[in-house]
């Protein structure tokens, strides 16, 4: 596993265990991160903690990595299945996506998404 899978792989571990702290130091703090239920972009820790502490109270969602690619231009993208469910369990998604990060001075600087089944982008 190499450095950039390796701090990926943390990440996902961080924020499948809601561990905001452990997720939060793996970022820039200008983080430029897309805003999946409202749209737009979040850009900074605090934008981004405060949406997700708002999703938190609607949704909650598992993502699994499932494969690592280094792109040429030396983004990482990582192939992700996404389970979101309701406070109550009950599972309104299970999907693919693409999720693609920039990566500088060993963290996360930016993250768009891939849709893989109907081509959009976030």
């Amino acid at each position: 596993m190499d450095d950039a899978q390796a701090l990926l792989t943390r990440l996902y571990e961080a924020y499948n265990r809601r561990d905001l702290a452990a997720f939060s130091a793996l970022l820039a703090t200008d983080v430029d991160w897309p805003d999946q239920i409202q749209g737009g972009r979040l850009i900074g820790l605090d934008a981004l903690a405060a949406y997700w502490t708002r999703n938190d109270k609607m949704i909650t969602v598992d993502a699994a990595p499932v494969s690592f690619e280094t792109r040429p231009d030396g983004r990482v993208a990582v192939d992700v299945n996404q389970i979101v469910r309701n406070l109550a369990g009950h599972i309104w998604s299970d999907s693919c996506q693409r999720q693609v990060f920039t990566l500088r001075d060993d963290k996360v600087a930016r993250m768009d998404i891939e849709f893989l089944d109907k081509g959009r982008e976030a």
